[in-house]
């Protein structure tokens, strides 16, 4: 099925607010399945409006229109709609006193024009609105469907969620969101092309984010357990492919993952930080219940700092510089018996814009210490940015630890 999302408002031309709702509808519908082929923002004028609505019915079966559904005489989007499809409108009756009662609560009497927000299209299913006054519509017809919403956010969002279940028909849609570091957008698209080439029901949408990927799986099903169980199927195809890039699922990170496993693990955490400046830390502790985890950071941009808090010597400094696999692996065991954790993670590296080491920049040393010996993993990125080498280091720490420290044979699934 395709979509297509009309935005009602002279404001959202103007610029005064920014178009937040098509956004939202566009994640939702994609969670859902269905493509969204076309953005469409209109003013409150009554020829533009059925100019809008008459083109997005040539091109698309979905229609969603926000906004224009309140109490002003420009506030036009059912009568546009009504008057295309050649139904009256009506007054709902609970709408009608549910707004009646709000207005008692103010003392005061129903206007003409506050009733206009009663008025529903004949046929449709009426979307109760517990945010707001204005109920939303959905509206079938042979050829489309048209689901009207108002156009406050928070409304809009409340109608959907309440009526979620058959807001798009009787099937059971579900969706599941994959998250992969260490491989770009075009290098897993390659990997996976037959299979995104292909795949229907269920589909598969990728999505790149900074320095990740994410696809999200749909499916769609007379029973939610079928819908389930295709899921389920397809996601081994995935893994089967690019599962040593996979890292968990929905809205979570590299940091809640780490934690999350420390955590079901028992392990306690800690960094030593010279090229990323406390962000690794930082990160971790943006995160509610951190501390049953991680026990601190040692920013040490300074040689003098890495000799003084964590003991490396000064000598393996003279000899192989800051930014050398020895240096990594002294300040990762020092962080580890400094702050007494069964891990501790250090970065060091050239950031740029220039060298100090000899090393070029781009070059990052990342260690891992625990009890079994210290690991190393040498990087290399793309020099032009110094900013993106401390974001990818302080993540590729994060996905060392999940690789290699904390087994997800202790976790089961996650």
């Amino acid at each position: 099925m395709k979509a297509e999302i009309i935005a009602v408002g002279s404001e959202l031309l103007l610029g005064e607010i920014a178009n937040t709702n098509a956004q939202y509808l566009s994640e939702w519908l994609a969670t859902c399945g269905i493509d969204v082929h076309y953005h469409t923002v209109v003013g409150d004028n009554r020829e533009r409006m059925i100019e809008v609505v008459t083109r997005a019915q040539e091109r698309t079966e979905l229609i969603v229109i926000t906004g224009g559904l309140g109490p002003t005489e420009d506030d036009l989007t059912k009568e546009v709609v009504a008057e295309l499809l050649s139904r009256p409108l009506y007054v709902d009756q609970p709408a009608y006193h549910r707004i009646e009662a709000f207005l008692k609560t103010r003392g005061r009497q129903m206007t003409d024009n506050e009733k206009k927000q009663a008025l529903v299209i004949e046929g449709a299913d009426v979307l109760t609105n517990e945010a707001g006054l204005a109920p939303g519509m959905s509206v079938h017809t042979s050829e489309h469907q048209y689901i009207l919403l108002p156009g406050v956010p928070r409304e809009m969002k409340r109608i959907i969620a309440d009526h979620f279940d058959h807001l798009l028909g009787k099937e059971t849609i579900k969706s599941r969101t994959l998250r992969f570091f260490g491989i770009g957008e075009s290098a897993l698209n390659d990997r996976l092309a037959d299979l995104i080439r292909t795949a229907r029901n269920p589909s598969v949408a990728p999505y790149a984010e900074l320095a990740e990927v994410r696809l999200r799986l749909t499916a769609k099903a007379l029973d939610e357990h079928v819908a389930l169980q295709m899921l389920d199927t397809l996601e081994r195809q995935i893994l089967d492919e690019v599962g040593l890039h996979f890292y968990g699922y929905g809205e979570t990170s590299l940091p809640e993952v780490v934690l999350d496993r420390c955590r079901a693990a028992g392990l306690t955490l800690s960094a030593a930080e010279s090229l990323s400046g406390g962000a690794f830390g930082s990160a971790l502790t943006d995160i509610a219940g951190a501390s049953d985890v991680f026990r601190g950071s040692a920013v040490v941009y300074d040689d003098a700092a890495k000799v003084n808090l964590l003991g490396v010597p000064q000598e393996l400094l003279d000899a192989h510089t800051a930014v050398s696999r020895e240096a990594a692996i002294a300040m990762a065991e020092g962080a580890r018996r400094l702050f007494q954790t069964d891990l501790a993670i250090a970065l060091t590296g050239e950031a740029g814009p220039t060298s100090n080491s000899g090393r070029n920049v781009g070059t990052v040393y990342c260690a891992l210490a625990q009890e079994r010996g210290t690991e190393v993993l040498e990087l290399t990125y793309p020099a032009f940015d110094r900013g993106m080498i401390r974001l990818r280091s302080v993540k590729d720490a994060y996905f060392l630890l999940i690789q290699n420290s904390v087994s997800t044979d202790k976790m089961g699934k996650s």
